[in-house]
């Protein structure tokens, strides 16, 4: 398919158009769509030129009617940005120097394909990287423009200094000073506005914080009035560049302590229940996991999710108002049970997280039966109506082993999904490899064979939903595996032991089995499903797989299109040759097919050249907490625009809040997926018409 990334547009000079067309269908055959206009002397190419933009300009050495030091100088003048590749018979190194010496990039030999093929790539990137540049450098200008207008109209005291020299303040700075413009301050040193007595400590302190020896980004200091008075200010300290050139910038309030503390407080706390926010209760997680120590009395860091079980009702009899006075109600209950140490937020829409340093694992499960048991006995009162209510808690025992806020946050979700799925009112401890890592390899084969005879196995479905209007129903197969205490277990406690004992190609071969057969189930209800498995990198280099993929369609009599496979893309990527293998089987007979943990790498796009997917799964980085990070924006709506200009399908997982999806209908991703819409269910029953945005 033809996009703006591979489209190549040529000038091309060359006498013998079998060689022209040789060497276009070398480019072609490396993936540009190649659009050549052929040009014969002086005057063609300066019409060409003139005409519209081109990418690259060839042209033969031996021209009689365009010399090459003719050909140079017109595309020099031309003001184009499109090198010159010039072509030769032979090797030629005195030549290779001459022509580049006249502004050429490079010297070609005709008769080398391969190199020829290696420097147009080359020219073509650097080519892109270039427009690329021109394009962010605009961008600045423009945002410059922008940040001086904001700056100007400001009610912040704002100046930039360098080396201790004013360089630009605003209006509310001037007005502090009694100054009427700007140039009254520029080379003014910010010296002479500190108080005497202060100066020593700011000089010392400003010097510090510009070499970045300073941990602290605010300062308490006195400053001269407009009437020589001292006033208490608090200047606050951040890097930042004018016209590209390093400065500090300098934002100045007065002295409020208490109101300073006050806004502080405020934002890190929910306005609903005043726990503590998401953000601020992520920013804590991460910061424990990364302080974190063991320290050999048994402790360690406890992390509870909390969903209520019951609210739906409550919200659709008695509205949303009365659903906030239950949340509240939970909120208090917490608040009653947790200690000085311990962080509770509420985490999302029903969904409230509490981390609780150095508990063992008895003390966590101890608080998370007695809060369960208190929220369930609690009654709470609406008007003259009483409410009812159960969560289900999930919990994960974290070490120096876990690297992220975001991973832990998902081992207790889905100990807390466990407990829901069991029926709820119920406490469930996450099954990590920390905790079942007693087990000998041999034993995980053996627990392993003997829950796929004895279907230990159990399939979950969740549902991904069109945001273009699209009833389509797509869902996501996902393994479990009952554990003897009749919890479940997660791909990524089994999968790993699995791999080592050779087993995962007998777990994908179970996996497309049930899947098909509840296909087909679906079928004879009047229902055409599209689900989609995760395949492993095992399965890709198993000869037999796709032969038993066939035979299990015809004897289901399911169409091959109601399976789409999903494959992760560092998979694709390690084993490239055996994924578009298994990729064109698939396709030949019928089957979709999804890239997994998508833009992860930086060069995502490129394996679409080798895989052309039906579907692009982004990584969970680009769709957690999408809210709060720019540059996470900027990333997903490139990756969706290019996408799309691909015929490529996106979907984004893990949506748990309705601003996520708000960005994601905006930035046009197709189909979403998360908690925030419906959790992992059994049946494959959700209503995929009650989808509006």
């Amino acid at each position: 398919m033809t996009t703006e990334k591979n489209l190549l547009r040529l000038v091309i000079a060359e006498e013998s158009r079998n060689d022209a067309e040789h060497l276009i269908n070398v480019l072609r055959n490396a993936g540009f769509a190649v659009r050549a206009t052929s040009i014969e002397d002086e005057e063609t190419l300066q019409t060409a030129l003139s005409e519209r933009d081109h990418d690259l300009f060839i042209c033969s050495s031996q021209l009689e009617q365009l010399p090459l030091e003719s050909a140079a100088q017109i595309a020099l003048q031309s003001d184009r940005d499109a090198p010159l590749l010039v072509l030769n018979e032979r090797p030629d190194p005195e030549l290779r120097l001459q022509v580049m010496r006249i502004g050429a990039a490079d010297l070609v030999d005709k008769g080398d394909a391969e190199h020829f093929r290696l420097v147009i790539e080359r020219e073509f990137q650097n080519l892109r990287e270039r427009r690329r540049l021109r394009q962010l450098e605009t961008a600045l200008r423009e945002t410059e423009r922008r940040c001086h207008a904001l700056l100007d109209n400001s009610r912040d005291a704002i100046a930039y200094v360098h080396e201790g020299m004013h360089i630009y303040a605003n209006a509310a700075y001037l007005e502090r000073f009694d100054m009427a413009r700007g140039e009254a301050i520029e080379g003014m040193p910010i010296l002479d506005l500190i108080a005497t007595e202060d100066q020593i400590h700011f000089k010392d302190f400003l010097r510090r914080y510009s070499q970045g020896k300073h941990n602290e980004d605010h300062l308490e200091i006195n400053i001269r009035g407009p009437e020589g008075e001292t006033q208490a200010v608090i200047m606050h300290f951040s890097g930042a560049n004018i016209d590209g050139e390093p400065c500090t910038q300098i934002l100045m309030r007065n002295k409020d302590t208490r109101l300073e503390q006050e806004l502080a407080s405020l934002s890190r706390r929910d306005m609903l229940t005043g726990l503590f926010n998401r953000k601020y209760f992520l920013e804590q997680l991460d910061r424990s996991l990364a302080e974190r120590t063991i320290a050999g009395d048994g402790k360690s860091l406890g992390l509870l999710y909390l969903q209520t079980d019951n609210l739906e009702a409550t919200h659709t009899s008695l509205g949303v108002t009365s659903v906030e006075l239950v949340l509240n109600d939970i909120a208090r209950l917490i608040e009653g049970q947790t200690g000085e140490d311990d962080v509770a937020a509420h985490y999302a829409d029903t969904v409230f997280t509490i981390l609780l340093p150095n508990r063992t694992v008895h003390d966590t499960i101890g608080l998370a039966e007695a809060l369960r048991q208190s929220i369930g006995e609690h009654v709470s009162e609406i008007g003259n109506r009483t409410i009812t209510k159960s969560c289900s808690i999930g919990i994960a025992m974290l070490s120096e082993g876990m690297a992220t806020a975001p991973q832990a946050i998902n081992l207790a979700a889905e100990a807390s999904e466990a407990a829901r799925l069991e029926g709820g009112n119920r406490v469930h401890l996450h099954a990590t490899a920390e905790h079942s890592g007693n087990e000998s390899g041999s034993d995980w084969k053996s627990r392993i064979e003997h829950a796929l005879a004895d279907e230990a196995f159990y399939l979950v479905y969740q549902p991904m939903v069109s945001l273009s209007g699209d009833q389509t129903e797509r869902y996501e197969a996902r393994m479990r595996l009952s554990d003897d205490n009749g919890q479940f277990l997660a791909p990524r406690d089994f999968m790993p032991f699995a791999d080592q004992c050779g087993l995962t190609p007998a777990i994908d071969r179970w996996l497309t089995r049930t899947v098909l057969t509840a296909i087909a189930q679906r079928h004879a209800a009047g229902h055409e499903p599209n689900v989609f498995i995760k395949i492993t990198g095992c399965t890709l280099g198993d000869p037999e797989f796709l032969p038993f993929l066939t035979s299990e369609l015809e004897r289901l009599d399911v169409g091959a299109t109601s399976l789409v496979f999903e494959l992760s893309e560092s998979v694709a990527m390690t084993q490239l040759k055996q994924a578009k293998a298994f990729y064109q089987g698939a396709k030949d007979l019928g089957c979709g097919f999804a890239l997994d943990q998508f833009g992860r790498e930086l060069n995502s796009f490129q394996l679409l050249q080798h895989i052309p997917a039906d579907y692009l799964k982004l990584d969970r980085s680009l769709c957690v907490d999408l809210a709060n990070s720019v540059e996470t924006q900027r990333k997903l709506r490139q990756i969706v625009d290019t996408a799309h200009t691909m015929d490529k399908q996106i979907i984004a997982g893990f949506l748990e809040e309705a601003t996520a999806l708000a960005t994601l209908w905006q930035y046009k991703v197709d189909l979403v997926q998360g908690h925030f819409l419906h959790e992992p269910a059994p049946e494959m029953n959700y209503d995929f018409s009650g989808m509006v945005i």
